[in-house]
């Protein structure tokens, strides 16, 4: 090195320390972060690397253990599938160690540094899959490109909304409550105080891998991915059988509904069973095409892991059986029903470790459903079973029809708004049916008996019960019905006259349909404030008072009450913020079965009192509500339950929404 370029290289070195110095001086004076908000950006950074990252690691172990599933399908839709086996297999294993060994976030931190370690390449292999989408991306229409804003915009605002606290119900009642008190004790064990501990948790036991490294937050993040892995290998699949046109619609079919697109903020099962159900048809489709038994066992086990996701998946069964007997013919009749067989003994197999659980802890492996067992006593069941069907006659003949445009997230019957192009687009999947080749021929019979057997199953199940007329249990079949939509919207596109394009007049009415959930979910997102929050410049608190308004509240009061305190809660389901130390009313059932069960006001507040609980959050406006329409509570269910309040000291009226009463005696 000669004297000039020593001269050189000082001089910059020197400039360098002269720039920095300048702009720590005056980022010294002016601090443009408070340390609060430098600790929240660093948590977001670690939440967001713990949620991806243990899907990541999921994906790279169902690469590992499944590698003809990279063999067979495009790297975008490997993606997925691989990501579906792996957390069945490791949700598997958590759930083992859980009740074996125990949780605890050294255990947890091993097990995230040994699965990085040994599966380090197929984790480089996994991310690498992700450029495929670039190749795509480069050769979109204006159409295609418009969809994709709106895409990445609402994958966008819900990641966000996932690392900001978590506000959606059913979490704060069961999916992250669950993950939370697994963690605080230590382990899997009977929860009787959480009835909802019975159901299939699969997906729980990812959310509490994350959650013990990285709290809440990281879980939906989790929970978050897997929603966005869906989406990422339906467009895959139909871009490589239909179009990239095809794709973005099948993809914007799901999202035009503002509860599907918004619930991958939630931190709920959904997305994970959409996950379930495409790779599950995609699985049962390879079969239809190469009759290799083994694609059909892959989808048995992909099954049984949907069911350990949510019980209703079962309609995936449904659908396959005919699809069996259909793809064997008349002649192999005995050949179908060994591979129906078996199929079912497989995907039952991959189930059956929940139901051992439930039959160990209660006697019952499907508890808390169908007879009384554990704390799921007769009154409880007749409560909670007991409803009579939503809807009428109409509700069976038009259910498409009905569940898209009667369907709306929080009221009454579906409880869900799906959005309009599923339904809009998926009959239009049929246009030059004789001209398909018969590889399209059959993938799009697949998706058509998945999707008509889905329906057929919640037409039936919604007329025995209200709950089972909910959307939410039958979304392992909608990605067969978008398949449906993108295919539709793509044969329509093509219809032409000398003097019309319909296909013009189509990608501006798909594009108005999805415009207004981006609109929509725009306003709430600016509403809530979550970029606030996450940049610190809104409270965690504030953001929580302003979503939830006197519930965080009442969680305030609680936490302020000594650590032994115990709080029973009448007509308050969610319990995140308070357990250990309150035991939620999860499905406002407890004054109706405690009053039949002891048969006075006086004998409850007894047993409440030796049980050891030392206070009563009474949510006021709620029992009001059920009051008013729930006809299963009497008269003097309600005089009862009045008296026993003006006896108890009332410590905190919350808002006239919330009530804090002491059931500590005085002498």
């Amino acid at each position: 090195m000669d004297a000039k370029e020593k001269k050189t290289l000082l001089l910059g070195f020197g400039g360098i320390l002269w720039i920095l110095s300048i702009l720590l001086g005056y980022a010294y004076t002016h601090k443009p972060f408070s340390p609060e908000q430098i600790f929240g950006l660093l948590r977001v950074l670690w939440q967001t690397f713990i949620g991806i990252g243990i899907a990541s690691l999921m994906g790279a172990l169902g690469a590992k253990l499944f590698p003809i599933i990279r063999e067979e399908f495009s790297p975008l839709v490997a993606l997925a599938i691989h990501t579906a086996l792996g957390l069945g297999v490791l949700g598997l294993f958590i759930f083992l160690l859980g009740v074996s060994v125990g949780f605890s976030t050294l255990i947890f931190s091993i097990l995230f540094l040994v699965l990085a370690f040994f599966l380090r390449k197929e984790i480089f292999a996994w991310w690498k899959s992700w450029y495929a989408l670039s190749s795509i991306l480069e050769k979109s229409t204006a159409f295609e490109q418009t969809l994709a804003f709106g895409v990445f915009f609402i994958l966008f605002t819900s990641f966000a909304k996932s690392l900001a606290p978590p506000l959606a119900f059913d979490s704060l009642v069961y999916h992250l409550t669950l993950a939370k008190i697994y963690l605080l004790e230590g382990g899997i064990s009977y929860t009787p105080d959480l009835i909802f501990w019975g159901m299939p948790q699969l997906q729980e036991m990812g959310q509490t891998f994350s959650m013990a490294l990285a709290g809440a937050e990281s879980a939906i993040v989790f929970s978050w991915m897997l929603g966005v892995l869906t989406l990422t290998a339906l467009f895959g699949y139909l871009n490589e059988k239909k179009s990239s046109r095809a794709a973005w619609v099948g993809v914007v079919s799901l999202l035009t509904g503002y509860s599907l697109s918004d619930s991958l903020s939630w931190g709920y099962v959904g997305w994970a069973t959409i996950l379930y159900g495409l790779s599950f048809f995609l699985l049962l489709d390879l079969w239809r095409t190469h009759r290799k038994d083994k694609f059909l066992w892959i989808s048995a086990l992909l099954l049984g892991f949907a069911m350990g996701i949510k019980y209703t998946t079962v309609i995936l069964a449904m659908g396959a059986i005919p699809i069996i007997f259909l793809t064997h013919g008349k002649s192999a009749v005995k050949s179908a029903l060994r591979d129906v067989l078996i199929f079912g003994a497989i995907a039952f197999l991959a189930f059956s470790p929940w139901l051992i659980k439930n039959f160990l802890a209660t006697g019952n492996p499907f508890y808390p459903l169908l007879f009384p067992s554990g704390a799921m006593n007769v009154y409880r069941l007749e409560l909670y079973q007991g409803d009579a069907a939503w809807g009428d006659w109409r509700d069976t003949i038009f259910l498409p029809w009905r569940a898209t445009i009667w369907g709306v997230s929080g009221k009454a019957g579906y409880s869900a708004g799906i959005g309009s192009l599923l339904l809009a687009l998926s009959p239009f999947a049929w246009i030059g049916w004789r001209k398909r080749s018969e590889k399209e021929k059959q993938f799009l019979l697949t998706a058509f008996i998945l999707t008509l057997t889905g329906f057929i199953i919640w037409a039936l199940a919604g007329r025995t019960s209200r709950l089972l007329i909910q959307t939410r249990l039958y979304l392992a079949f909608f990605p067969a019905w978008a398949i449906l939509a993108g295919v539709g919207f793509d044969n329509f596109y093509q219809i032409r006259t000398s003097e019309i394009r319909f296909g013009r007049i189509a990608s501006a009415l798909v594009i108005l349909a999805f415009s207004f959930n981006i609109f929509f979910t725009g306003v709430k997102f600016t509403q809530l404030g979550v970029l606030e929050t996450l940049v610190g410049a809104q409270t965690r608190v504030h953001y929580c008072e302003q979503a939830l308004g006197a519930y965080e509240r009442a969680m305030s009061t609680i936490a302020e009450l000594p650590t032994d305190t115990r709080v029973l809660m009448l007509w308050e389901t969610r319990g995140f913020s308070c357990i250990l130390n309150c035991e939620p009313d999860e499905i406002i059932d407890r004054w109706y079965a405690d009053l039949r069960i002891y048969g006075s006001g006086e004998t409850v507040l007894e047993n409440w009192r030796a049980a050891g609980y030392t206070h009563l959050l009474f949510f006021k406006r709620a029992a009001e509500f059920i009051e008013e329409n729930d006809s299963a509570y009497s008269p003097k269910d309600w005089m009862a339950l009045e008296k026993l309040l003006k006896e108890l000291p009332l410590l905190e009226d919350i808002d006239d929404s919330y009530q804090l009463f002491s059931l500590e005696q005085y002498d």
